[in-house]
């Protein structure tokens, strides 16, 4: 594998790991979303630690309205009061929040059935949340907007009181995603390095041999590319006592005088002698 694989890889790795570990963490504080941190008291001090969602009351109380007001009853037979010690965001739902001073004196308790509004009116149904078998209704919301302090809440009549923090479930959520993408970010580290160190080192059999060149760089050139001419050489017949090429076949009479250097002499023919005629010798 290329030296840039060994190194993207471990990486990737290391990423992971820290993307699973963040993610166990927002999954574990997400099942504890549903536990209150404050458990059956009436009263007490809620410690505010940079959280400015506050916090939301629930009493074992069910979500009647028995006299036909259109108003929850328990909102009418339960008074909860709290205060902050610390500095506190007016207008905090709306697009220009100011910090104010502390006012130990300020109710910072607000009645509210419904998550996502205000009221006790029965218009909203009432939030309800479940305790070792025991169903709790929401009454309201304390110190939204508060900033770092401490919270002092009372219910009359001794009324038990179960509270949650909020902004824990936005806290853990982030942790989960954040987790999450780390985890994915991570396993891409992997597979590019991986796949990167493979290409690379495929695509460079020879380790030793440095590919790179700079244009200013003089090399040798390669003569065996260029194409060379080509000479061809003219062979002119050159022609020693060889004999003319044979156009045309025939016999001819053999001329003796000239086949050698000998001469050869003629054979005479002598008349044969005349013998007479033999019936003029009978």
């Amino acid at each position: 594998m290329h030296i840039k694989g060994k190194i993207v890889g471990p990486i990737g790795v290391l990423i992971l790991i820290i993307g699973g570990l963040t993610a166990i963490s927002g999954f574990s504080a997400v099942s504890e979303i549903d536990d209150f941190q404050y458990v059956e008291i009436t009263n007490g001090t809620l410690i505010v630690d940079d959280l400015d969602g506050g916090f939301t009351v629930y009493v074992d109380y069910p979500p009647v309205d028995l006299n036909n007001n259109q108003i929850h009853d328990v909102c009418e037979n339960i008074v909860i009061t709290a205060t902050h010690d610390g500095k506190w965001i007016s207008d905090y739902y709306s697009e220009y929040p100011e910090v104010q001073n502390p006012d130990p004196q300020r109710e910072v308790f607000t009645y509210s059935v419904d998550y996502g509004n205000s009221g006790c009116s029965t218009i909203y149904g009432a939030e309800a949340a479940w305790y070792e078998d025991r169903e709790l209704t929401q009454i309201g919301k304390v110190c939204v907007g508060c900033m770092k302090g401490n919270t002092t809440i009372v219910a009359e009549d001794n009324v038990s009181m179960w509270i949650k923090t909020n902004g824990i479930a936005s806290d853990a959520w982030a942790g989960v995603i954040g987790g999450l993408v780390m985890g994915c970010c991570g396993a891409c580290f992997i597979v590019f390095g991986i796949a990167g160190g493979i290409t690379i080192t495929n695509g460079n059999n020879n380790p030793q041999v440095n590919s790179y060149q700079p244009e200013y760089q003089m090399t040798k050139p390669n003569y065996d590319a260029i194409p060379q001419p080509v000479y061809q050489q003219i062979i002119e017949p050159y022609q020693d006592d060889i004999p003319p090429a044979v156009t045309t076949t025939g016999l001819t009479r053999p001329s003796y005088d000239q086949t050698s250097d000998v001469a050869i002499e003629k054979a005479k023919s002598e008349p044969e002698p005349d013998k007479g005629n033999f019936w003029d010798s009978v």
